[in-house]
């Protein structure tokens, strides 16, 4: 073996103890803070944040226990977990670019969607979104509301089939699924996965099928590590790596590679039209075409771009959306109460459409279903669907917050000074449970919260929808308006057409695969 192999082994073992010291004397400047012992020599805490029995339990309890600033251990280094109002504000909203996704994070869902606006960071995210927010304009959501309906009433009569006039026990969730992924599919891309249907095998539809639960769910002590290290390293190695065919790795490849054979279908079929001048001015596909033809660098998106937009629309386009309408109607299941007033609210709702002239609801009368709106905004709180974001310092800064934190030794502090490359964990579901912001009550799914005055008391709002920060805030918030707008279109057909009841003897929890999920 030539001396240079011993070199650049030498010269690598040495980086990795760099690595290994500056984290060291990142882990001891948190020291002061109060944290849980670590469950595990090799992953920290992780296994508490991963593996949990219940999406998000570890850090409520976290916040229980020591507060809304956390220290907690993790595979190479520890980790800062904030859910303060005025933590979260200030990472999402003040600091704009300031504190970029986490490399692992980051690497993850570059591997399931690509470089995509999910994926992008700075300037390049900047772009991206420019170019992609007039798809979710107001204009442009309208010409989705039709199709949103539409793929309703489809499921509605696909589900009363199953029925056969009969009360049984339905899975909404897997029709949820179907329902949201044929949803964007036509609103989206005008591609028909008929899903719902079932009149033919959608390759994408099959690899959605558990995609979640067998990628993230009961994730071993080994892979968490490996993940931390891929974080770590420099990201044509990692590149290498991630490429290699096995475990995980292959479940989410295969992933990306379906969703991209359906996109580039897609591209070639819309850009046919565009070529021709048969497409549309302002639905998604023909923004991205456009985009993607453009000889301006400031507009255009490259192929591989377009893609990974595409792949990330149909991913969170549609199992977010399943989930989170799923866990609406499992809520109202138990409040049979409140499902009577939605259910009248609809009716008054389409009545007054149809006094007005209108044969349908339009955006604003969906808007104007102030019960709904306030259901699916506690839904949302209470059930977020991502548990938590994962964040780096993009430099030293401190971060405040508003709720006084004790240090072990006692003291009270009012902000957290980190440093650059400090890894930090906003945590969502403890947020969105503090009763310091939604009072006595936060552990209880209550949507009559929403129709209280509850603005009074806060000061500083985080969030894109009811202070709620499901949907993150700021210059990385969701895109996305057209999932609510989803969500009610759905939501309305099936209530009007079904009562709604949890069947005896089954527990439901909220599994974490990833997303939080009912199982």
């Amino acid at each position: 073996m030539s001396i240079s192999v011993y070199i650049a082994a030498l010269l690598l073992l040495s980086l990795w103890i760099i690595y290994l010291i500056v984290q060291w004397i990142r882990r001891r400047s948190l020291d002061y803070l109060p944290g849980p012992s670590p469950t595990s020599w090799l992953i920290g805490n992780m296994d508490q944040i991963l593996r949990p029995k219940e999406a998000g339990e570890a850090e409520l309890m976290f916040t229980k226990n020591y507060g809304t600033a956390v220290h907690m251990k993790a595979p190479f280094g520890v980790r800062l977990i904030v859910d303060s109002l005025a933590a979260l504000q200030y990472i999402l909203n003040t600091s704009g670019y300031n504190f970029p996704k986490a490399a692992d994070r980051r690497l993850r869902q570059e591997i399931i969607v690509g470089r995509g606006i999910l994926w992008a960071e700075g300037a390049h995210h900047a772009r991206q979104r420019k170019i992609m927010s007039p798809a979710f304009s107001f204009s442009a959501l309208r010409g989705f509301v039709p199709l949103f309906r539409t793929t309703a009433r489809k499921a509605v009569m696909k589900i009363r089939k199953e029925l056969g006039g009969d009360t049984k026990t339905v899975n909404m969730l897997s029709w949820m699924h179907r329902t949201t992924l044929d949803a964007i599919g036509e609103a989206g891309f005008g591609y028909k996965f008929e899903a719902i249907e079932k009149n033919r095998e959608n390759k994408l539809a099959k690899v959605y099928e558990h995609f979640m639960p067998k990628t993230f769910m009961d994730i071993s002590d080994i892979s968490i590590a490996f993940e931390a290290f891929l974080g770590s390293i420099p990201s044509w190695l990692t590149s290498l790596i991630t490429n290699i065919p096995v475990g995980r790795f292959k479940l989410l490849r295969d992933h990306r590679r379906i969703a991209a054979e359906i996109a580039r279908e897609i591209i070639d079929k819309q850009t046919a039209l565009y070529l021709t001048g048969k497409e549309g001015s302002k639905d998604i596909m023909s923004l991205l075409t456009r985009a993607n033809l453009s000889e301006d660098p400031k507009t255009k998106l490259t192929h591989a771009e377009l893609i990974s937009q595409m792949t990330t629309l149909l991913f969170a386009g549609h199992d977010t959306t399943a989930n989170a309408t799923s866990w609406f109607l499992y809520e109202v299941a138990k409040r049979t109460d409140y499902q009577i007033i939605l259910r009248e609210e609809v009716k008054n709702a389409k009545e007054a459409a149809f006094n007005r002239g209108d044969a349908e609801l339009s955006i604003a009368d969906y808007d104007s279903m102030k019960y709904m709106l306030a259901a699916m905004k506690e839904t949302l709180r209470y059930h977020p669907i991502v548990s938590h974001l994962s964040r780096e310092a993009g430099k030293d800064d401190v971060i405040p917050l508003d709720i006084p934190q004790k240090t072990k030794n006692g003291e009270t502090i009012t902000s957290v000074p980190v440093s650059k490359g400090h890894y930090v964990m906003l945590s969502l579901a403890a947020y969105n449970r503090l009763p310091q912001v939604w009072g006595s009550d936060a552990d209880q799914w209550r949507p009559e919260r929403f129709l209280e005055d509850i603005k009074s008391t806060q000061k500083t709002t985080v969030g894109v929808i009811g202070n709620v920060s499901s949907f993150s805030s700021g210059l990385r918030s969701c895109i996305g308006r057209d999932s609510v707008l989803e969500m009610q279109a759905i939501l309305a057909e099936l209530l009007e057409n079904f009562e709604f009841s949890l069947p005896e003897n089954v527990k439901i929890i909220p599994a974490f695969a990833g997303l939080r999920m009912p199982v």
